[in-house]
């Protein structure tokens, strides 16, 4: 093969490739391709870029170097003259079928579109994959945030359910230590005047007396009276005595001539006991007699005739 006939089959190239020859032409670059390697080359380079087509987008720009090779491509083609042998034939029939000169620019122009859409197609469909594996990275963060926003939410209400718990139980705690504060206080008050009535009962000057009982008081029942000359302070105890009906209280009297004077209400506990410690308003060496009464309530102006205990002084 010539020179010249390389330079007419490449430019029936793309033509062939395309399928936009007649049957002659199309025979001809065929035979010549099949015995001519650099012309073999050059088709199979055009069928491998024709079958990017299928991979063009259609609404995707082309990157700026793809538009400046296309436009060097077709300002080349424009330039370069097609040169022919004087041995040469004339090749009437073949260009009388050929669409004219400006076919294999438009081709070119459209094989190089078609490099650039696939190019840009493939730089497309690879940020898009790319942006693909991102959107699920980010899903994925997303879940499992979410799932320890869930944890987070279920510790907190565990927390504030122990929390409330525990405010409770720290109030119950309070309650039971105020009620032990007063519990002891009233112990240690009750300590208090037990130490002082025992300190008084115990002291030297300290004068005792039995008080005699009536038909009225049970047979078990005993009083003593406990107290020092020249001293206001008269202390009680009673054994065996019921306590008072309802409606009714013991009450202690002090005689001074003919007036008496109550003292005080004398409780009875379950056990038949009572400790009953008063200051009298003179001292006890000016009172001539003492009595313990069964009476109403409401009555303290004058004894009832249930004298249960009594003695002079």
């Amino acid at each position: 093969m010539t020179l010249s006939n390389c330079d007419e089959i490449i430019e029936l190239i793309p033509a062939f490739v395309l399928g936009a020859l007649d049957g002659d032409e199309a025979a001809r670059v065929a035979t010549h391709v099949a015995e001519c390697p650099h012309c073999r080359a050059e088709a199979e380079s055009f069928r491998d870029i024709v079958g990017l087509l299928p991979y063009a987008a259609g609404s995707i720009d082309p990157p700026p170097h793809v538009k400046r090779q296309l436009l060097a491509r077709i300002a080349a083609a424009s330039e370069s003259p097609v040169t022919h042998s004087a041995h040469q034939p004339q090749r009437t029939t073949i260009r009388a079928s050929f669409p004219g000169r400006w076919f294999v620019p438009a081709l070119a122009l459209m094989l190089a579109l078609i490099v650039g859409l696939g190019s840009a197609t493939f730089e497309a469909r690879g940020r898009a994959e790319q942006l693909a594996v991102e959107l699920a990275a980010n899903r994925q963060m997303l879940r499992s945030m979410e799932a320890q926003i869930v944890e987070v939410r279920q510790n907190a209400q565990k927390v504030e359910a122990q929390l409330i718990t525990t405010q409770r139980e720290l109030n119950e705690t309070r309650t039971q230590l105020v009620a032990s504060q007063r519990e002891l206080q009233e112990l240690q008050a009750s300590g208090g005047e037990d130490e002082q009535r025992v300190a008084f009962i115990a002291a030297p000057q300290t004068v005792s007396q039995l008080l005699g009982t009536t038909e009225r008081a049970p047979e078990e029942a005993s009083a003593r009276m406990f107290m020092q000359p020249g001293h206001n302070r008269l202390v009680l105890l009673i054994y065996g005595l019921r306590s008072a009906e309802p409606g009714k209280v013991y009450r202690l009297w002090l005689a001074k001539g003919s007036q008496l004077i109550a003292i005080g209400a004398v409780t009875v506990g379950s056990d038949g006991v009572a400790e009953f410690v008063v200051d009298a308003p003179e001292p006890m060496d000016a009172y001539d007699q003492v009595m313990i009464t069964l009476d109403e309530i409401d009555t303290a102006a004058q004894p009832s005739e249930e004298v249960i205990f009594e003695a002079n002084l």
